[in-house]
């Protein structure tokens, strides 16, 4: 009983092709090590060197500006550049013009003071201006009329430390 195992062992090793030669299979290089996961930058205010700080919602009160001579800089910049966001016809007087695309003016503004070297960022109704993190001032450069307001007055409040 013990022949009929050695039997269908020497039938199976000639089933499999008994001494023919066989290629090793080709070696494949090695695959290429799974890139380590980046991680993602902190949000900040594009342009800005300075870190993004956290907005406390602290009371900020109204000062003497500071910075708004770069508002007023970007304003009148954008005012030459893009005269098409405006009707310079319609001017309230100084260069009050009735703005025809507030996102695209504000917007431009904001990249214009960041052109400038100080940290900008749009708010809602109002631009953030830092040049230090030690406080950012706010400046609503948009009348609800429809028109520019720039100069000193378009100033509103400056916030310790600052809020972006």
């Amino acid at each position: 009983m013990q022949r009929l195992p050695i039997v269908f062992l020497l039938v199976g090793l000639a089933a499999c092709g008994g001494g023919a030669s066989v290629t090793p299979p080709a070696t494949q290089p090695p695959l290429p090590p799974t890139p380590t996961p980046v991680p993602a930058a902190s949000p900040q205010t594009s342009g800005c060197p300075l870190p993004a700080l956290p907005d406390l919602k602290d009371t900020c009160p109204k000062l003497s500006p500071v910075l708004w001579e770069y508002v007023e800089n970007a304003i009148q910049r954008t005012i030459r550049e893009h005269p098409e966001y405006f009707d310079l016809s319609d001017d309230l007087g100084g260069g009050a013009y009735r703005v025809l695309d507030r996102d695209k003016y504000i917007k431009s503004v904001v990249a214009n003071v960041q052109a400038q070297g100080v940290c900008a960022r749009e708010e809602i109704e109002e631009i953030q201006v830092k040049n230090t993190n030690e406080f950012n001032e706010q400046y609503n450069i948009w009348v609800s009329s429809g028109h520019v307001r720039h100069g000193p007055r378009s100033y509103i409040t400056t916030c310790f430390p600052a809020q972006f």
